[in-house]
């Protein structure tokens, strides 16, 4: 794994300072900086909690449940488990589906292992950390800035860019496209990008040749291209 390339970054923004440029680092949220893992354990047992008893046996599937267990959806994760009611999957989607991209349900992600450390690293050695993600404006906004003070990450200190889609239907892809050009306007050296979707590290690969680019091997979404062989995997931000 390329956690020992984690100094390289600061190393990278050391020099980059020196010689007079904004180093920028570009991290993405959900699966990245933040694990989810908690805010889909908690929505299921929420779930089950208020309507278990319609359900026979599904309380006792969801308290066998921990963080480990949550993978991308958690349909596929109560399937794993034995759940195969359609009925029951189809309005759980739909009870989480209320609740996960809300500011009140942010509040219960935790921070990937060193991250906040690592991002704090990078933005006392000079760096703009352009915080870029897929939650959206309009929801998600408020809970987003106090998960991030909550958990430790800089933000009202200056040179912090949190980047949100402008609204709920925009995609991922397109989204992050845009974001590009914005990270351009600031006229920085882009010493890094962190990830968890194979396709948009690609894509930030080819956009900042000059960078690293790491990839959370944490969770990504199903059917995703292969990741270029370039990139940095790095399963958290622990680097010594």
């Amino acid at each position: 794994m390329g956690a020992h390339r984690l100094h390289e970054v600061l190393a990278k923004i050391d020099s980059a300072c020196a010689a007079g440029r904004l180093p920028i680092v570009v991290f993405d949220l959900d699966s990245t900086l933040f694990t989810t893992a908690p805010r889909n354990l908690k929505i299921l047992q929420a779930y089950a909690h208020a309507h278990g008893v319609r359900w026979p046996g599904l309380a006792e599937v969801v308290a066998r449940l921990s963080c480990d267990d949550m993978g991308w959806n958690i349909h596929e994760d109560l399937r794993r488990f034995g759940v195969s009611d359609q009925a029951l999957l189809d309005e759980v989607k739909a009870f989480w589906f209320e609740r996960f991209f809300t500011d009140e349900w942010l509040l219960v992600d935790e921070p990937v292992p060193g991250a906040p450390e690592f991002a704090l690293a990078c933005h006392a050695r000079g760096a703009l950390l352009y915080y870029l993600t897929g939650r959206h404006v309009g929801g998600m906004e408020i809970g987003t800035v106090r998960s991030l003070r909550q958990c430790g990450f800089p933000f009202w200190r200056g040179r912090c860019v949190l980047h949100l889609k402008p609204s709920f239907e925009m995609g991922d892809a397109a989204f992050k496209d845009d974001a590009v050009h914005d990270i351009r306007s600031y006229k920085g050296e882009i010493v890094a990008t962190f990830e968890n979707e194979p396709g948009n590290a690609n894509m930030f690969s080819r956009a900042f040749p000059e960078a690293l680019h790491f990839l959370l091997d944490t969770i990504h979404s199903p059917g995703a291209p292969a990741p270029d062989a370039k990139l940095v995997h790095i399963d958290d931000f622990r680097h010594g």
